[in-house]
């Protein structure tokens, strides 16, 4: 699949570190116009408002708070590409003494913030045209991990939503 990104408005969560920042930077590279960078901390992209100037725009958005999702979305109308990249591991077997608490942290930033996501952010692409909501998963979502049981099964959940 070919989908030229040049012009485009795109917004991407988890923005301020790894898999998110290259996503960012490979995009303004390509010729979007404006990358929302939706992060938790809003001064945690500073670095990239810097290099990239009013081509990426920080936008608060935390995948735990279902209103700060809603709240993007109404912030960023023009959006015509959402990647939700953003996502959180914590290492729990099966048997472990925290593997609900961990398993139910994982699921709600995971999978039901994903839910929210494309809830939230339907009715923009839809009102733009269309557009592409992505989600980013791991290969946690199709191989299990003895020591990671909780997080692939979160990773896992995320996948078969899409």
């Amino acid at each position: 699949m070919n989908y030229d990104i040049k012009d485009k408005t795109i917004l991407v969560t988890g923005a301020n570190r790894g898999i998110g920042k290259a996503i960012v930077e490979s995009f303004i590279e390509h010729g979007a116009t404006k990358v929302y960078a939706a992060v938790r901390q809003l001064n945690s992209v500073s670095s990239l408002v810097e290099q990239y100037g009013s081509r990426v725009v920080p936008i608060q958005v935390d995948l735990a708070n279902p209103q700060s999702i809603v709240a993007a979305a109404q912030t960023a109308p023009d959006v015509q590409i959402v990647i939700n990249n953003a996502g959180v591991f914590q290492a729990g077997t099966p048997l472990a003494e925290n593997a609900i608490a961990a398993l139910e942290f994982q699921m709600k930033i995971n999978v039901y913030g994903l839910i929210y996501m494309a809830g939230a952010f339907a009715p923009v692409l839809k009102a733009n045209g269309g557009g592409v909501f992505a989600q980013i998963n791991s290969v946690a979502s199709l191989k299990g991990f003895p020591d990671s049981a909780t997080y692939c099964a979160s990773k896992a959940g995320a996948m078969r939503f899409c």
